[in-house]
């Protein structure tokens, strides 16, 4: 464990995080929140969402810059921050399954272009 921040909390995380400012969707169903992902490690992430929305247990997290769908879970919750345990993640620059066109489509709109798939 190490420690991080001025106020010497304990981080509890297995893997090194990294900081960044990647803009970020945040989908479930028919619902999408705007984001800015805050870091990420090899275990979640952290994201502050640019609503006041409260997104529900189980999401998927839209990562506009590198063109990654995270499935992820809400662990903890600090006004509009949220910090998000990882469960898997897929590619979306390439062939992507029909349970991800959704996530694709907002990826390739983030891009300026659309394409069919």
């Amino acid at each position: 464990m190490s420690k991080f921040g001025s106020g010497g909390a304990l981080d509890r995380r297995a893997g090194p995080r990294v900081p960044m400012q990647h803009a970020g969707k945040v989908l479930c169903g028919a619902f999408a929140w705007d984001c800015v992902i805050r870091d990420q490690s090899t275990t979640g992430l952290r994201i502050q969402m640019l609503s006041g929305a409260t997104p529900p247990g189980s999401v998927q997290l839209v990562d506009l810059v590198n063109g990654f769908a995270h499935d992820v879970k809400v662990v903890w919750q600090k006004e509009r921050e949220f910090g998000l345990k990882l469960i898997g993640s897929h590619d979306l620059r390439g062939l992507a399954p029909a349970g991800l066109q959704t996530a694709k489509r907002m990826w390739q709109a983030s891009q300026g272009r659309v394409w069919a798939s």
